[in-house]
This record gives structure tokens, sequence and C-alpha cells, in this order.
């Protein structure tokens, strides 16, 4: 504690003490805003928490300071602000503090390799990164730090070139302008998996102290450099290498959403020869505030996020779009599609689909060429559409298919493969695609490179990406999904959040719209089990979590799942059905089928979320 002969911090205690008796904030809030307010380590923060205290801003005081922003199994996320449980300098400080801590752990070896540190054009991400090395060189740790924004997938790529024991991006990914955060990976160029994230979690949670030491002494001590642009080019050519055909008659538009995608998305996409390439010129600068994008949100996950790349590719009559999210790892994709009665539209492909055509023209080519390995593995998400499974299978290769939802979960398959088994291609649903081993996260470089090449292919033959996912759907049958995020906020929300789940496995649903519960699988206990009775039907393997699958169909296609979201203040449903296609099935008659799918789908997965509300 600092001696208090500052009359102002006087007066902001005295509100804070009347606050917490007149029921504004709790206990907790308290008692860290006070900390806040009066610990010499924190004193760059004193005056916001003032300001908060003085403007009597007490929900967001409340929420900023009841808890400590988590630091998850991948790290953390979240508002950027003052307090314990916002992104600011001291949590992300924490952060590197508690990596170096468990770094240390492993000797002077580990220290030496060191850790390389990328960060996006998100607000702060820049100084955020800066402060993260001089926390590392603080603890004695090698630093490597790019010199400007670069991709999530190309710092998994750095991790391993430069052969250090850890990564860090700074990034929120697709969240909005508001958030960043701060995510670590291990040496194989993965996100951290057991046991290393627990560890780094129990590290961070003993912070009190950060040593830090300036990055201009770190770096004529040899603690500290910045990364090559070596590693750019190596990293571009390795992408570019995974071309499948030479075919380059086809039009793209291609928007970064103002993130980093224009380092690796576009430099990829020119040195592999797409020359009819047209940018969203009002996308391409960098800016966190993502200034012209809908409602300054870039995720494309949502249509609003691709609406100028869509106006420009209806302006060009282009075949294809992407659009990246702000790291350059997931990639959204629409593509012109013609209907038999000549009508032009724009679809919007979601991350499932994309998925299915990826594993079906890698499949394809490499069978074609003769390059189809006798043990090859194809792996996905437990919440991806089986029908990647399913196309898998058919050209012959492995699929690993039950994972917990994150790309970590199929680096970790990746780094664990027998050596009679080769990587073929990974998917999850959330826009996430992986072809090569040399990334170990989602890489939107590499899926736009491929669709690129299939769409070329494909416009050689009269076709567009979705004629040819209709075609799949008649061969193997009409899988959908679904998905239906219900946000929650604050200590009353994480709370419902855990009554919902608690309540859904004490009492299970016996039916879902009217439609039976075959069983109940529950990825915490590791067990599947009859809702009737709740008695274990068989063992589930794999990495436990929060996830439960309601299983409404004896092939297990149809399916709701829930779980809570590990990155942001929200509960996820995700619903899966599938559908027989007869092969004589006119277009209307097959629209038909889709709509009446979609309508059921809809039905139990709102009948899921309705039962979850009854017991939070």
């Amino acid at each position: 504690m600092i001696f208090l002969k500052h009359s102002n911090t006087f007066k902001m205690l005295e509100r804070l003490i009347q606050a917490r008796a007149n029921g504004k904030i709790s206990d907790a809030a308290y008692k860290s805003a006070q900390k806040w307010l009066t610990d010499q380590e924190l004193l760059l923060f004193r005056d916001q928490v003032a300001t908060l205290i003085r403007e009597e801003q007490f929900d967001e005081l409340e929420d900023a300071f009841y808890t400590m922003i988590p630091f998850g199994t991948g790290g953390r996320r979240g508002t950027c602000g003052v307090g314990p449980n916002r992104i600011n300098t001291r949590t992300i400080g924490e952060s590197a503090q508690g990596l170096a801590a468990y770094i240390s752990q492993f000797g002077v070896a580990a220290k030496q390799r060191g850790v390389v540190i990328a960060y996006d054009t998100r607000n702060n991400s820049k100084q955020f990164a800066e402060y993260s090395a001089q926390v590392l060189c603080g603890n004695g740790i090698t630093t490597y730090l790019f010199r400007e924004f670069r991709s999530t997938p190309e710092l998994s790529f750095a991790v391993r070139e430069l052969g250090t024991i850890a990564g860090i991006v700074i990034s929120a990914s697709h969240n909005p302008p508001s958030d960043n955060g701060f995510k670590v990976y291990w040496e194989d160029g993965g996100q951290v998996v057991p046991p290393h994230d627990r560890a780094i979690i129990a590290e961070v949670n003993k912070v009190n102290t950060l040593q830090m030491k300036d990055l201009q002494e770190a770096e004529r001590q040899g603690l500290f450099s910045y990364v090559s642009n070596e590693i750019d080019q190596h990293y571009i050519a390795q992408v570019a290498a995974l071309s499948l055909i030479p075919n380059r008659s086809v039009r793209l538009v291609y928007s970064p959403l103002h993130g980093t995608g224009q380092t690796s998305i576009l430099p990829v996409l020119r040195l592999t020869g797409f020359q009819d390439l047209h940018l969203v010129e009002a996308q391409m600068a960098p800016d966190g505030n993502f200034p012209n994008v809908h409602d300054h949100f870039p995720n494309p996950e949502l249509p609003a996020a691709s609406e100028m790349a869509m106006e420009l590719a209806q302006q060009v009559d282009a075949d294809v779009g992407f659009t990246s999210d702000p790291d350059a790892d997931r990639l959204g994709v629409f593509c012109k599609h013609v209907d038999p009665e000549g009508q032009a539209q724009w679809m919007l492909l979601n991350g499932n689909q994309v998925g299915v055509l990826l594993t079906d023209f890698i499949g394809k080519k490499l069978k074609d060429q003769g390059q189809l390995p006798e043990k090859g593995v194809v792996v996905k998400t437990m919440v991806t559409t089986d029908m990647v499974s399913e196309i898998a299978r058919d050209y012959g290769l492995l699929t690993v298919d039950d994972l917990l939802v994150g790309f970590k979960y199929i680096a970790e398959v990746i780094r664990n493969l027998p050596p009679d088994q080769q990587f073929i291609f990974g998917a999850e649903e959330s826009l996430g695609y992986l072809r090569g081993d040399f990334v170990r996260d989602k890489d939107a470089a590499t899926a736009a490179l491929l669709l690129a090449e299939m769409a070329a292919e494909l416009k050689s033959q009269k076709r567009s990406l979705y004629d040819h996912l209709n075609s799949l759907y008649r061969k193997y049958g009409y899988f959908l999904e679904m998905l239906k995020n219900v946000y929650v906020s604050g200590a009353e929300g994480t709370a419902r959040v855990a009554r919902m789940m608690e309540g859904l496995r004490a009492q299970p649903p016996l039916s879902l719209a009217g439609k039976r519960v075959i069983e109940v699988i529950d990825r915490q206990a590791g067990a599947a089990i009859a809702p009737e009775t709740r008695k274990t039907l068989r063992p589930i393997g794999g990495t436990k979590g929060n996830v439960l699958v309601f299983v409404l169909s004896e092939d297990r296609h149809t399916r709701v799942t829930i779980r809570p979201s590990g990155t942001e203040p929200k509960i996820k449903y995700y619903g899966a059905i599938r559908k027989d296609v007869s092969l004589d099935l006119s277009f209307q008659e097959f629209e038909q089928l889709k709509a009446e799918t979609r309508d059921a789908l809809q039905s139990y997965v709102e009948s899921l979320a309705t039962e979850a509300e009854k017991r939070g």
C-alpha cells in the first residue's frame, strides 16, 4: 500500500465504501477496486478507477473488479479497460509473467530458446506485445518480436521455424473493437494443451509482481531481437507450395476487414499467380476500430461483415470472394450461383460447407495425382459436420472426428500421429481449415489458395462452388448444421450458464420438439448416458470438457450439442441433422427438402435452449 496523502484518493475510497454499504458493488469488487486505487504497482490505473467512482459507474465497476479475467486453456480474451476483469497492461503483464515462470521451470536451455510474439491490427495490440516482451526479457527469456502486425498462423509457423519453446499472439480474433487478448502457443506451434495449459494458469494466478526490462537494454544484452523478414518469405513459400492445380482462370474478390490478411492471404494469392484479384480498398487499411465493417464487427461468419466484398463482387462479376478476420486464421467464403431459372445470387457458405468442399477437393486431387497416402488422416471437431468424415472415408482416408471444440485439439492430433500416418486436412465449423503441418493452427491463407483453385476448376466446367456442394449432397445425403448463441453478462450470467449445464446433467430432457433423446453424451463425465435412467451406456474417450450432446437418431447424425463458449460470455447450441436425397429429386423439390430439414433442426435446437433456460 502507498501512503495515502492525496485527498482525492481518500475521497474515492470513502465513496467506494459507501457504494459497498449501499449494495451498489459487491465485497469482491470493493476489495479489488481498493487495491487498484492504492497499490504502488497499480498507480498507472488510479485515475481511471477514480473516474469510474466519481461518475458513479457502479455497474461497470462491479463487472471490471468483481473477479480476475480468467486465463483459460488458450489464454485471455476480453474487453479492454481498467480492472482485473479487463484486458490492460497489468493483466497482459501478469499473463506474460506467469508464462515466464512456467518456462523457467524447464531450465536455462528453455529460456534461451525463447518466445516469439506476434500481434494483430487491434487497438493497443502493439503496445501489449511490447509490454509482454519487456516482461519476458525481465525474466531472462530470449524474446523475438514481429516489427509489424502478422497473422496468427504465421506466429505458429515462426514458433516452429525459430525453434522457440513458446509463442504469444496478441489478438481477440473476430471479436468487436472493444476487445483484445493474449494467446499462448507451445513449441510444436499449436495452442497450449494439457499439461502445459493448466500449469501456466497456475503460475498466472500466483503473480504479484512483474519483472520487466527495457527492450533497448535487452537488445544490447542479446535477450531481444526483431523477427527477420525471412520468416515472412518462408511462410508464404510454404503455403504456396500447397497448390494442387495450375488453373488460375477465376475472378476473385478479397477483403482483410482491416486486419492482418494483407500480410498472408494477399501475398499467397499473388505469388501463386491469381491476377484477376479485386480488393475492397475501403477495408484494406489496418485499423483496430474496423471503421468500414458493418457494426464494426469483423467476424466473417456474419453475412454483414461481407457486405462490401459482395457489393464489389457484383460490380466486377466475380466468381468467388473471401473475407478474413483480424488475425487471418478464419476465412469467410461466398460465391456466385445461378439457379436453373437463370437467377444469379451470392451465396455465403458456412464453415461446415467450406470444410466439405475442401475435403472433397483435396481428396480428389491427391487421388488423381496418385499422391493419396495409404494412411492419410482427416481431423475435425465434434461439432463440425459429419459429412467431412463421410467424404474422407470415401477416399480411403482415416478420420479423427470426435475432438472437443478448438483447433488446438486438431494440432494435438497432428503432433501425436504415429510415423506411418500422414495428416491431410483439418477443419472446424467456425471457418477454420488447415492443410500441411508446418502451421499448427487454422490458416485462412491456405484455405483461400485451395478454394481459389477449386473455383477456377469448377468455372472451367461452368459450375460454381455451390453447384458442387449440391452435387455432394446428392451423393452423400443432405447434412445441415445450425448454431445458436445466447449471450450472458456479469457474475450472474456466468452462474446461470453453470446452473443450465448442471440442470441438464441432473435432469436431461427425454425428448426435444417431440423427438426422443436416444442418449446423452457427457464429455465431462466421459460417458454416454440413458436419459430416462441416467445410467451409463458406454464410456466415451477423448479429452474431457464441459459439453453435452443430445443424440436424436440411431446413426447419431441428428443431435444437438450444448457448451459454454471458451472465449466469449455466451452459451452455444450446435444442431446437426442428415437426410437422404433421391438422385432424381428436382431442384425445387431439393430446395423444399432443405427448408423442411432446416425447420426440423431449428425446432430441436430451440427446444434444448428452452429446456436449458428452465434449469438456469
